[in-house]
């Protein structure tokens, strides 16, 4: 008996991870840092070169732990955001509720499991590190 929910199964879990953060570790972590809308994000020229950057990021990553993506994932993302209604990603809204930030998740495991893949994900963890200290600060005031 089903939800009638619409699903996939995945051949790799690990493999779908890394896909998944191709669009989350951009798209929610710039949402705070730059306090910007997806489609802010996507329709600046600047900010898309940036979240390109950390997709490509993403996208080596997976590829030198032994997970490579589709060549056409990050295009994939970029057609699938410009669709979608202009909204806040869920760290977003987790920041502006004042919730802890899903940083281990998100940022801390896939660099560190890039790092010991040997390919450094210099600016995913320069975000990392930015959303500690926002998450930190935030949670911290009452």
């Amino acid at each position: 008996m089903g939800a009638g929910v619409p699903c996939e199964g995945l051949d790799d879990l690990v493999t779908g991870r890394w896909r998944k953060l191709v669009w989350n570790i951009p798209f929610n972590g710039l949402s705070v840092v730059l306090d910007a809308t997806t489609a802010e994000m996507v329709t600046d020229p600047a900010c898309r070169d940036l979240v390109r950057s950390l997709m490509v990021e993403v996208v080596d990553a997976a590829a030198g732990t032994g997970h490579p993506l589709d060549a056409g994932v990050i295009d994939a993302m970029f057609d699938s955001t410009e669709r979608m209604v202009p909204y806040a990603p869920s760290m977003k809204l987790d920041y502006l509720a004042r919730r802890p930030l899903e940083i281990e998740a998100i940022y801390a495991e896939p660099v560190r499991t890039a790092a010991a893949g040997g390919v450094p994900m210099a600016r995913t963890e320069a975000l990392w590190r930015q959303l500690a200290f926002l998450d930190q600060r935030n949670c911290a005031t009452d």
